[in-house]
């Protein structure tokens, strides 16, 4: 999930402004979601290889499809 949430995250930089804009706002009511259904991981903080996004620290249910 959250390389997906990254790969967002990069095409949002790359569009022009109004784009990312509306991107933007797709993705805030999708990240409040995705905070809703997901735990914050007390470990991650000790794996070097996660992403700095908050997302990257969170706990995923792998049999669940948001």
């Amino acid at each position: 999930m959250s390389v997906v949430r990254d790969l967002l995250e990069a095409v949002a930089v790359c569009l022009p402004p109004v784009a990312r804009r509306e991107l933007t706002a797709l993705l805030t009511g999708l990240d409040e979601e995705l905070r809703r259904r997901t735990l914050p991981d007390p470990y991650a903080r000790r794996h070097a290889w996660r992403g700095g996004e908050w997302w990257h620290f969170r706990l995923y249910d792998e049999t669940s499809h948001l």
